[in-house]
């Protein structure tokens, strides 16, 4: 087995400080020569490289980001380095690859190039010092080369002809290696998307060898982080990190980032018996920066095992107070925490929380867990199923290009680690809440963190209240609670009832009515579980297609219920994939044999042609009955949600005092 040469000489904790605020950042990729790390430099015991630590080479403030991602190359010489997470629609706006190469007192001719994608590369010489460890080799060099325009967006990019003694990928650990040793590389792509945050990207490149020592390096922004902090990402690139050896961890501003593990993760699959010799490895670090800061001290230090330390990238949002996605949960929020008292630590974790995509979060306290049904809280699979809803909904505008939104929901760990978010409480049983505003109030009260009233929405999954069997009740349109009460529904409301009816109910909470736009019920062409018509059921389909349990996704035409024209019915293609329901002038339901944008016997004659007049939503009434695209016109921030950006929605418009009933239910269910 071939071991690194172990050398402990330097005293563990010893620490080298390179400050990087001296030197100027700006968008033509400078470069920096480390002192002392030319090519020739008198190999050092470990620990002792003091040069080459990153020091700045690329900053840009855009609305945009940054992706990276590495190969190793040890024993390869090529390797293929996969990209992703550039949003669909961005522009690149500068790529970088960094690279390090090991040989003797002189580097190699071919040191500093390679190909990408088949296409030759140059490196400019950003650092060199003492060798990691291995025999034959004296220096390590480090490169970075600008491939803007080789770089496109995602995909594979093919590395090759980078400089390495063996090219048939033998495990190192077992067969050795023959110098020059390729390391690895890293692929640095920052992109631009008019969408996106404003974003301060720093690029830092160099080299230095660490074995027992703290190497440190100050990364600055240039302005003052806001008040809560942008979003902040770093990404520490570097070789010689091995699964066999423990490093004390690397930090950011003191602080552990524990994903930084320098034990050769990068690929290719399968990696050698110790890993691949290469990491580029990226964590979210917004917790340890603070209002006010203007840079951070980043740190790797070495343990048993050397290590190379290559490049470190950065991006901080400029404006953590900004609400990029719409959703009235602030960009800093979504990618810190929220600190409720602004003492510098995080009050409410937002686990999964995507600046650029809309967030929902949603505490759900019950009034009985049962693991089978019939039950109070819905199981997993019924969670599910009301969580896919709302990230396969078409449109919500999300800055990243995406359709959907992200709902969170917190049962505590009732329903298993995918819906335990810290919260989510058993309550007291109590089987009408009477009168259900003051008795749920004192629930909420006595089980709701007050800390996450600008975050959470809350509800509780009740039993009955005020003395019926009301399915529901969110109180005001739009708020930031609701109930949902099925314990006198047959068997607790079944899988759809609780799927539709929890839809409903946080419908409301999102500004929707009965008719959408107002409180008219049963419109057959208002396809969406705010009609009662299909809050339990769902909007039937054609062609096998299970039932819809979501909100309208488009504005269908009116129907003027004294002019219906049977022979085109909905006269929509929006509607094509729907079937609808309406009534008959006898009070039954009738529901379309297929498409509903097609002929419709809206007076039940047995004859669907001709322009009648029917009163097709039982109102007792003629009306023109409007509709609405219900995704596109949620209200986010109801009640206290949100309060960061403004003091919440108004909750101006009441909500029904009672809901569907098990009884009307059932009425619907036996016309169907």
């Amino acid at each position: 087995m071939i071991h690194k040469n172990l050398r402990r000489w330097a005293p563990i904790g010893a620490v080298v400080l390179v400050s990087a605020l001296a030197l100027p950042l700006n968008n033509a990729g400078a470069t920096h020569q480390t002192p002392g790390g030319a090519p020739g430099a008198a190999k050092a015991a470990a620990g002792s490289s003091t040069a080459g630590v990153p020091t700045p080479a690329y900053g840009v403030t855009l609305r945009g980001g940054y992706v990276a991602a590495g190969v190793g190359l040890r024993n390869r010489g090529q390797g293929t380095v996969n990209i992703s997470g550039i949003p669909t629609g961005a522009t690149i706006t500068r790529a970088f690859l960094l690279w390090s190469v090991l040989g003797g007192a002189t580097p190699g001719a071919t040191f500093n190039k390679g190909r990408i994608n088949g296409v030759a590369i140059t490196g400019t010489n950003v650092g060199s010092g003492v060798a990691p460890c291995w025999p034959n080799t004296t220096v390590g060099y480090g490169y970075r080369s600008d491939v803007t325009a080789r770089v496109t967006g995602n995909g594979a990019y093919n590395l090759a002809g980078f400089a390495s003694g063996n090219v048939n990928g033998s495990d190192p650990f077992t067969a050795g290696s023959t110098p020059p040793l390729a390391e690895g590389a890293s692929l640095v792509v920052i992109y631009s998307k008019s969408t996106y945050p404003i974003t301060r990207v720093l690029v830092s490149s160099g080299y230095a060898e660490t074995q027992a020592t703290t190497l440190s390096t100050t990364m600055s922004w240039g302005f003052a982080a806001s008040n809560p902090v942008g979003q902040v990402r770093t990404t520490y690139i570097g070789g010689d990190g091995q699964s066999n050896f423990s490093e004390p961890a690397s930090t950011f501003n003191g602080v552990a980032v524990p994903s930084a593990d320098w034990d050769g993760t990068d690929g290719p699959l399968p990696r050698y018996q110790y890993g691949n010799l290469w990491d580029t490895d990226s964590a979210n670090v917004g917790t340890t920066v603070h209002p006010g800061n203007t840079s951070a001290t980043v740190s790797v230090t070495g343990g048993p095992d050397c290590l190379v330390w290559v490049g470190q990238v950065l991006s901080i949002g400029t404006n953590g107070a900004a609400d990029t996605d719409g959703d009235k949960l602030l960009d800093g929020w979504e990618a810190n925490g929220y600190d409720a008292n602004g003492d510098g630590v995080v009050d409410v974790a937002l686990p999964f929380a995507n600046v650029v995509r809309k967030d929902l979060y949603v505490e759900m306290d019950y009034m009985g867990a049962e693991t089978t049904c019939p039950c109070h809280l819905p199981l997993a699979a019924d969670l599910d199923r009301i969580v896919h809803q709302y990230s396969t909904a078409p449109g919500a505008n999300n800055p990243n290009g995406t359709s959907g939104y992200n709902l969170h929901l917190d049962a505590g760990s009732a329903r298993g680690a995918a819906y335990n978010l810290g919260g989510g409480n058993l309550v007291p049983f109590d089987a009408d809440l009477n009168p259900v505003a003051t008795e749920f109030n004192a629930i909420k009260a006595a089980n709701f963190n007050p800390n996450r009233a600008k975050i959470y929405y809350y509800m509780i999954w009740a039993h009955g209240y005020d003395g019926g069997s009301s399915s529901g009740n969110a109180f005001a349109i739009p708020n930031d609670s609701f109930v949902v009460t099925l314990g006198l529904w047959p068997g607790g409301g079944t899988s759809d009832v609780k799927v539709g009816t929890f839809i409903h109910e946080f419908g409301h909470d999102l500004g929707l009515q009965h008719g959408g736009n107002d409180s008219v019920n049963y419109k057959p062409n208002y396809l969406s579980v705010m009609n009662y018509r299909f809050q339990v059921s769902g909007i039937p389909r054609i062609g096998g297609l299970p039932n819809y349990f979501g909100y309208s996704y488009s504005t269908l035409p009116n129907l003027v219920e004294t002019s219906l024209n049977e022979s085109v019915g909905l006269n929509s293609v929006n509607a094509n994939s729907f079937r609808t329901q309406w009534t008959c002038p006898n009070t039954s339901t009738a529901t379309s044999p297929g498409t509903a944008n097609g002929p419709l016997d809206w007076n039940c004659n047995g004859t669907a042609s001709g322009v009648v007049a029917a009163d097709v939503n039982g109102d007792g009434v003629f009306n023109t009955l409007t509709t609405r695209d219900d995704w596109h016109s949620l209200v986010f921030g109801g009640g206290a949600v949100g309060g960061g950006v403004s003091a919440g929605a108004d909750s101006s418009i009441p909500a029904p005092t009672k809901e569907l009933t098990a009884e009307e239910a059932a009425g619907l269910l036996r016309n169907h």
